[in-house]
């Protein structure tokens, strides 16, 4: 039996290293291109006057006073109260947000999530296997996996954080209006309970496909398995990307306070 040479897995280690200090150096520095307005090499989307952003109308005279149009959490109506309105024609006050979450999403958490389990010397996932040896036979063979899977993760985590409004303002910013750290946790756990609805149908959708039918616990010790190595993974998927997204974000409301210190 051939030994392994010494140093093979060194070349996949620091690819990953690379790739995971790329995604946090783009992520910092969209960041402080936010606090200190200046350009960087992603272009930041200047915040635009409250009059830009709700198109306001001529009301015909009445006699009846006008009352504020508010909603029932105290907050004012806007023109995304409707939960196909915040996907058609979201209100992204920040272009390049989006661009960080999903870097975070598909490069930070999955690579976090894959040291981990190799530095305790867990099960790999199964998602986590080599594409075609032909193509990957020692070097890089993990790389292509995770970002593939961290694609699909990115993916659940956009659309969670359209529908939950993760993309205003007063989701990241403690000068907004009503910004502050409970408005950014209280966005994060919106977007993620979305995100993780998202997450459990496209299991339950390869799981389909995968055996070509509705499968229950108990039918067999191969099902059993495999549904509950799904469930490992999923929790594994969604608690690795909480982590990652919260810490974000907390961050990026953490810098927004240098602002007024400036």
């Amino acid at each position: 039996m051939d030994k392994p040479r010494r140093g093979e897995g060194s070349y996949e280690k620091k690819l990953f290293f690379a790739i995971l200090v790329f995604s946090l150096r783009f992520s910092y520095q969209s960041a402080d291109a936010f606090v200190t307005k200046t350009p960087s090499f992603m272009p930041i989307c200047p915040q635009r006057p409250v009059s830009t952003i709700f198109q306001t109308y001529e009301k015909p005279p009445s006699n009846e006073p006008d009352e504020p149009e508010n909603s029932t959490d105290g907050h004012s109506k806007g023109p995304n109260d409707s939960i196909l309105d915040r996907f058609l024609s979201p209100t992204i006050d920040d272009t390049g947000l989006p661009l960080s979450d999903a870097l975070v999403a598909q490069i930070v958490a999955p690579s976090l999530q894959v040291f981990w389990l190799g530095l305790n010397h867990a099960p790999l996932p199964t998602w986590l296997q080599p594409i075609s040896p032909q193509i990957f036979p020692t070097r890089g063979s993990l790389v292509a996996p995770t970002l593939i899977h961290g694609a699909g993760l990115a993916s659940c985590w956009i659309a969670g954080a359209l529908a939950g409004k993760a993309y205003e303002q007063d989701a990241y910013d403690l000068n907004a209006p009503n910004g502050g750290y409970g408005t950014t946790v209280a966005r994060v756990l919106k977007s993620g309970a979305f995100a993780t609805g998202l997450l459990i149908v496209s299991t339950q959708l390869d799981l389909l496909l995968e055996f070509g039918r509705n499968v229950q616990p108990g039918e067999s010790e191969e099902i059993d398995l495999r549904l509950l190595v799904a469930i490992v993974e999923m929790i594994n998927d969604i608690f690795f990307e909480a982590v990652s997204i919260l810490l974000w974000r907390l961050y990026l409301t953490r810098q927004s306070s240098r602002i007024d210190s400036r």
